[in-house]
C-alpha cells in the first residue's frame, strides 16, 4: 500500500537476482518486464492469501497502485483508528477531491484487521465513487452507485450474501445486521449520495458498530478527521517515487530546487502530483499541467460547487475579492450578515473545503481566521470569476470598513481610559467595534436592550476580543446589575489579562461598587505597572487604598498623580483625593494619641497642595484645606511642644496663604458637625465654633448629598451670621 513500496522492492530484487539468476527465473522475467514497460506492473491481478477462518469476514479491495496511494499521514492515521477504538460511532475522512482520503482509511481498516485487539466481526467496504481522473477526461464509472438506496442495498448484500432479501428495506437490513455483530462499515465517496436517509441511518448506529466515512462534505454529525495538503518534503519525495516507479526520465534527472518549485505549484495536492506524472510520463509538457489545471480543478471542487447555498456562494465572492485572511467579524460587515448567518457559512465552506479556519495571534489572544484554500481559489477564478458589480459592492465596503478603523484607533488613541472608549488592537477589531459603538449609542439613547443585543451579537462574531465583554459590563454597570457586569468584566479578563486599560476599568468597577476592593487595588496597581499610566488611573488608586483605610497611601498615589501634570479635572481630583486622605489619617492618628505623626500628616498635605496649580482647589480641595487649617488650629490649642507648634503654625499660615491665592472669599468657610437632621422636613443643624447653625436641603452645593447627612458627619458651610432667623449655613458640601 506504500506508494514507494514498489520502489524499494525493485532495488532489493535487483541487487539479489544477479546472484541467484539461475534459481529466480520468474524474478528475471519480472525485471525485464519492468525495464521495457514500467506500467506493467498496473495491469496485474492480486491475489491475496485467504484469511485463516479465526480471523474477521471482510470485502476490503485489495491496494491498487493505480490509486493517489497511501504516504505518510501516520498522525492522521493514529486518529482515525484510535477515534474507532474509543466512543465515536461515526468518524468521517474529509478533504478534497484526490487528497487521500480513500487510501488512508483503506490503510486504517488493514490496519485494524491486523491488530490483534480488533473488536470487529467483519469489515465491509462500500464505495460510491462515480468518477476517476486520467490524463485527459474525467471519466464516468459504469454502474457506480448513485444514491444513498443504492449504497445500503450494496452494503446488506455484502453482509447478507444471498441471503439478502429484495423486499427488506435495506437500511432496516443494515441496521439489524450492525445490531447482531460488530461491523466496522466503510462508506466510500459519500458526497455524492448524501441525503437525509443517510443522516437518520449514522444517528440509529447501534451499540457496538462503527462507521468509517470518506467525504469531501461533512455531516456536522460525525467525528471529523481532515486531511491536509502534504507538506512540501513529502510532496517532493511522492514525486520523485511516482517518477521512479513510472519510469518518468523527463522528471528523474531533475535537480533538487525545479522539483520543490513543482510541488510548491501543486500545493501539497496528491492526487495533483500523481496526475502530474502521469501526463509527463504521456508526453505533456511539465508547464503545460501546471499552468492549464482546469480538468484537475474540476475533478475535486466541481461536485462540492454544486451543494453550496447562495449564501455561501456570496461568502466565496467576497473572499475571493478580498483574499487572505479574514475575521468571522469582517466577513460578517463585507456580506452585511448577522453572526448567526456567518457562522453558518463559514462551516458549510469548511466542510466542503472551500474554505481553511487558522488561528493567527493577535497580541493578547488568538484570533480565528479563514481563507480559501489554494485549490479552492484556484478553480473560482477559473470556474467562477466575480462579476463586476459584486467586485466594485464588496471592495466599497471593504473600504468603508478601513475608514471607519481610522475613526475608531483615532478615538481609543485620544482618551483610551474612557469607559466609552473601544481599545482597537487591529484591522481585525473594526467590524466588531464598529457594533459596539452603536451599542454604546443605543445606551445613550436609553435603548439598553439593544445595546446588550448588539454586544451579544459581537460576542458570537468575535468571541476573542474583549471589548465586546467589556462594553457589556459598562452597561450593566449602569443599570444597575453588578453581577452580570462582574461576570462580563472577568469574561474580558480572561481574554486580555495583560491590557493596562481593561485592568484599570474592571479594577474601578470593582473598588467603586466597594464588591472587592483588594482585587479591585491589585488590578488597578496591575494596570500601572503594565503601562505608563495617566493621572486617572493613579487617581483610583489613591481612591481604592481610601476604601480600604490605608489614607498614608492614599495621600502618596495623590502626590504621584499631582506629579503628572495632570489637566485641570483629573488634578482637582487628585487633590480632593489627597486632602481627604490627609484629613482621614491625621484623625486617626490623633485618636491614637500619635500627636507627632498627625503632624507629619499634615505636612504632607500642605506639600501636596502646594504642588499643584492654584487652580486645582476648585471645590471639594479648598474645604478640605480649611478642615486641614481648623485641624491644625485645634491642636496648637492642646500641644505644649515648642517643635510641633512651631511646625503647626508654619503649616496652618501656608495652608491659608494657599487658599488666599485662590480666593480670598475662603478664608470665612467654615467645618462643623452635623447634630440634627429632619429628613421628612429636609433641614438640619451644624455646630461648629460652639455655634448652631440651621440649614436647608436647599443649602446644599451639590443636592445628592443630602442623602449623606446625618447626625456625627463633617461639612463645610459659609456660615450667615446676618441672618433674621439665626444663623445659617449656606453653600454646604458633605466631607464624610
Amino acid at each position: 500500500m506504500e506508494i514507494d513500496d514498489l520502489a524499494v522492492v525493485h532495488d532489493v530484487a535487483k541487487s539479489v537476482h544477479p546472484s541467484a539468476s539461475r534459481n529466480w527465473v520468474k524474478l528475471g522475467e519480472t525485471l525485464n518486464k519492468l525495464e521495457e514497460d514500467p506500467a506493467y506492473v498496473l495491469g496485474l491481478t492480486i491475489s491475496l492469501v485467504a484469511d485463516p477462518d479465526n480471523a474477521p469476514q471482510h470485502n476490503l479491495p485489495a491496494p491498487e497502485f493505480d490509486e493517489t496511494g497511501f504516504f505518510g499521514r501516520r498522525n492522521e492515521l493514529s486518529r482515525i483508528k484510535k477515534a474507532i477504538k474509543g466512543a465515536y460511532p461515526v468518524v468521517s475522512i474529509l478533504g478534497e477531491g484526490g487528497i487521500g482520503k480513500t487510501s488512508i482509511a483503506l490503510k486504517a481498516a488493514y490496519e485494524l484487521l491486523d491488530d490483534p485487539k480488533n473488536p470487529f466481526d467483519a469489515f465491509v467496504w462500500v464505495t460510491a465513487k462515480a468518477t476517476f481522473l486520467t490524463v485527459n477526461e474525467i471519466q464516468r464509472i459504469s454502474g457506480a452507485i448513485e444514491t444513498s438506496l443504492g449504497l445500503f442495498a450494496s452494503a446488506a448484500e455484502q453482509l447478507g450474501g444471498e441471503r439478502a432479501k429484495k423486499s427488506v428495506d435495506p437500511v432496516s437490513e443494515v441496521l439489524s445486521y450492525l445490531e447482531h455483530f460488530k461491523v466496522l462499515l466503510i462508506l466510500d465517496n459519500m458526497e455524492t449520495v448524501l441525503d437525509q436517509r443517510l443522516r437518520d441511518f449514522l444517528l440509529d448506529l447501534p451499540m457496538g458498530s462503527k462507521v468509517i466515512i470518506t467525504s469531501r462534505i461533512g455531516l456536522g454529525i460525525e467525528n471529523p478527521v481532515s486531511l491536509a495538503p502534504l507538506s512540501i518534503e513529502d510532496s517532493t519525495r511522492l514525486l520523485r517515487k511516482l517518477a521512479r516507479v513510472r519510469n518518468v526520465e523527463a522528471l528523474q534527472g531533475l535537480q533538487a530546487p525545479a522539483i520543490a518549485k513543482m510541488v510548491q505549484a501543486m500545493k501539497g495536492h496528491p492526487a495533483y502530483i500523481r496526475w502530474f506524472v502521469a501526463g509527463v510520463q504521456a508526453g505533456k509538457r511539465p508547464e503545460e499541467l501546471l499552468h492549464e489545471n482546469d480538468l484537475l480543478l474540476d475533478f475535486c471542487m466541481s461536485n462540492v460547487y454544486g451543494h453550496l447555498t447562495e449564501r455561501g456562494r456570496t461568502v466565496l465572492r467576497s473572499m475571493q475579492v478580498l483574499p487572505g485572511r479574514r475575521s468571522q467579524a469582517e466577513l460578517a460587515f463585507l456580506n452585511d450578515y448577522t453572526a448567526s448567518e456567518i457562522q453558518s457559512s463559514l462551516l458549510e465552506l469548511m466542510t466542503t473545503n472551500f474554505v481553511q479556519m487558522q488561528g493567527a495571534s493577535m497580541d493578547q489572544v488568538s484570533e480565528t481566521t479563514y481563507q480559501l484554500t489554494d485549490f479552492g481559489k484556484q478553480y473560482l477564478d477559473k470556474r467562477h470569476a466575480v462579476n463586476s458589480a459584486d467586485r466594485e459592492l464588496f471592495e466599497g465596503r471593504s473600504r468603508e470598513l478601513a475608514t471607519l478603523g481610522v475613526t475608531l484607533q483615532a478615538e481609543s488613541t485620544a482618551s483610551p481610559y474612557d469607559p466609552k472608549t473601544l481599545d482597537i488592537q487591529g484591522p481585525g477589531d473594526f467590524s466588531t467595534a464598529r457594533l459596539l459603538r452603536d451599542a454604546l449609542r443605543n445606551y445613550e439613547r436609553s435603548e439598553v436592550d439593544a445595546a446588550l443585543v448588539k454586544c451579544r451579537e459581537a460576542q458570537k462574531l468575535s468571541p476573542g476580543y474583549h471589548e465586546s465583554w467589556r462594553v457589556e459590563a459598562y452597561i450593566q454597570t449602569a443599570r444597575y446589575d453588578t453581577t452580570a457586569a462582574r461576570a462580563a468584566y472577568e469574561r474580558a479578563y480572561e481574554l486580555a489579562p495583560e491590557s493596562a486599560i481593561l485592568c484599570y476599568l474592571y479594577g474601578a468597577f470593582l473598588v467603586d461598587e466597594a464588591i472587592d476592593l483588594n482585587l479591585g487595588l491589585e488590578l488597578l496597581q496591575k494596570a500601572a505597572v503594565i503601562a505608563e499610566v495617566p493621572p486617572v488611573v493613579v487617581n483610583q488608586i489613591a481612591w481604592a487604598h481610601i476604601q480600604l483605610g490605608d489614607f498614608d497611601s492614599a495621600v502618596a498615589s495623590a502626590s504621584h498623580s499631582v506629579s503628572l501634570r495632570p489637566d485641570m479635572n483629573d488634578g482637582s481630583v487628585a487633590m480632593a483625593m489627597g486632602a481627604r486622605a490627609a484629613v482621614y489619617a491625621a484623625q486617626k492618628k490623633l485618636d491614637g494619641m500619635q500627636n507627632e505623626a498627625a503632624v507629619e500628616v499634615i505636612e504632607t498635605a500642605v506639600e501636596l497642595v502646594e504642588s499643584g496649580r492654584i487652580e486645582m482647589l476648585a471645590g471639594e480641595p479648598a474645604d478640605r484645606l480649611v478642615q486641614l487649617m481648623d485641624m491644625s488650629e485645634q491642636l496648637i490649642r492642646k500641644l505644649d511642644e515648642d517643635f510641633l507648634l512651631s511646625s503647626l503654625e508654619s503649616f496652618s499660615t501656608r495652608l491659608r496663604d494657599r487658599l488666599r491665592s485662590f480666593d480670598p472669599e475662603l478664608l470665612n468657610r467654615r467645618v462643623g458637625v452635623v447634630t440634627n437632621v429632619r429628613q421628612d422636613k429636609f433641614f438640619g443643624f451644624v455646630r461648629s465654633w460652639g455655634c448652631d447653625y440651621f440649614f436647608h436641603a436647599s443649602d446644599l452645593l451639590h443636592s445628592d448629598e443630602w442623602q449623606y447627612l446625618a447626625s456625627g458627619v463633617w461639612v463645610a458651610f459659609s456660615p450667615d451670621e446676618q441672618n433674621p432667623r439665626g444663623p445659617r449655613a449656606a453653600d454646604l458640601r458633605w466631607l464624610g
